[in-house]
């Protein structure tokens, strides 16, 4: 094996761990078809692009430090609230049974 192939390489590890449940799990584990977005940061990255929507930004020069201001400027409060909804997205995504839900 090369050093490459012992890298954790998200690319090899994750067909490693597909690989590995399908030989050894009970039950193959199946993401829903319809699997929403329940990754906090992603909500994150929304809140700056419409905050960085509001400047009239014609460069690119002049697209990053708006971004780095803008980053700067999300409360605290945003992430702590995201953070706290994750075992009501989570539920909801079971209740749903893997359709689209409010998140």
């Amino acid at each position: 094996m090369s050093a490459s192939e012992l890298d954790n390489d998200p690319k090899r590890t994750a067909l490693n761990i597909r690989l590995c449940c399908l030989y050894n799990c009970p039950q193959n584990l199946k993401t829903p078809p319809q699997s929403p977005d329940l990754n906090p940061i992603e909500h994150i990255w929304r809140e700056l692009e419409v905050r960085v929507r509001k400047h009239d930004i014609k460069t690119k020069s002049e697209l990053k430090p708006v971004m780095m201001e803008e980053r700067m400027n999300i409360d605290v409060e945003i992430t702590k609230k995201l953070v706290k909804s994750i075992p009501k997205r989570l539920k909801a995504v079971v209740d749903a049974k893997g359709y689209p839900t409010k998140y």
